[in-house]
């Protein structure tokens, strides 16, 4: 089976195109030049970058026996006449703020096939397939190298003030906040990052006013999780990946529902 990824969240696409590949499912990734992908399609070397997605991806559709799209409903609904066989994927936020979305998806004629991401999503798209999120357990692993005596917590401008008043730690003992959005760290570079502190902290936030806890762990949460790094989340510290999160398991499962 050849399959096309329409879009790249957080390089779940990417991540899932490199071991579907290894699987025996030759994947590739189509995405939208102007979208920041934190150089997941650099490091995999699958990634085609874009300027008019939905003209772009018509060109090649037809070479593909399986299409996924990732929260990108206007491709996907420009494309259901092409009757070619989808699943689309939601990936979060666009979901838990529009949950009318489920059932735009579930009118178009090609998606077999609904997925979401964290199990949190399961209330909005009740008949929905949890999407296990993959980490490439090849290049997140423990790194014997020299750890900052604090925790770590990649963020966004807009949430630090939030944590800060939300996390006792931080202000107690601690913690080295990075603004993800102004110091872009390369993917390829991540478990480094993440190994050289002492700990992970883990929160998620919907962009409301104020912002809304998401009670779910992020992607490099459990990246952080697979460098054996411990992870203080919604729910307290956690220091072990579950292996579901492991990039074979999660692939071998979804190649199996597709192919159902």
């Amino acid at each position: 089976m050849k399959i096309l990824h329409v879009g790249d969240m957080a390089g779940c696409a990417a991540i899932t195109a490199n071991m579907c590949t290894k699987l025996g499912h030759e994947s590739k990734v189509i995405q939208d030049i102007n979208v920041n992908t934190f150089s997941h399609g650099d490091y995999y070397n699958n990634t085609l970058m874009v300027n008019n997605l939905p003209e772009s991806v018509e060109a090649i559709i037809d070479k593909y026996d399986h299409i996924v799209y990732h929260d990108m409903l206007d491709c996907a609904v420009s494309l259901d006449s092409k009757h070619i066989e989808s699943s689309y994927m939601f990936h979060g936020n666009m979901l838990r703020q529009q949950p009318k979305l489920y059932d735009r998806v579930s009118e178009l004629e090609s998606i077999d096939n609904i997925f979401v991401t964290t199990a949190d999503l399961l209330q909005y798209a009740p008949d929905a397939e949890y999407f296990v999120r993959p980490v490439d357990m090849n290049l997140f692993k423990p790194l014997d190298i020299p750890r900052k005596p604090v925790p770590l917590c990649l963020t966004q401008e807009r949430y630090i003030q939030t944590i800060k008043d939300c996390v006792p730690l931080v202000s107690e003992q601690g913690v080295f906040i990075i603004d993800r959005v102004k110091n872009t760290i390369k993917y390829e570079d991540m478990p480094k990052v993440l190994s050289s502190f002492t700990g992970y902290i883990d929160f998620k936030y919907q962009p409301t006013h104020p912002p809304t806890q998401i009670q779910e762990m992020s992607q490099t949460g459990l990246q952080a999780l697979a460098c054996g790094i411990p992870v203080l989340t919604y729910d307290g510290w956690v220091n072990t990946l579950q292996p579901s999160h492991f990039d074979e398991n999660t692939c071998k499962e979804f190649i199996r529902v597709i192919l159902t």
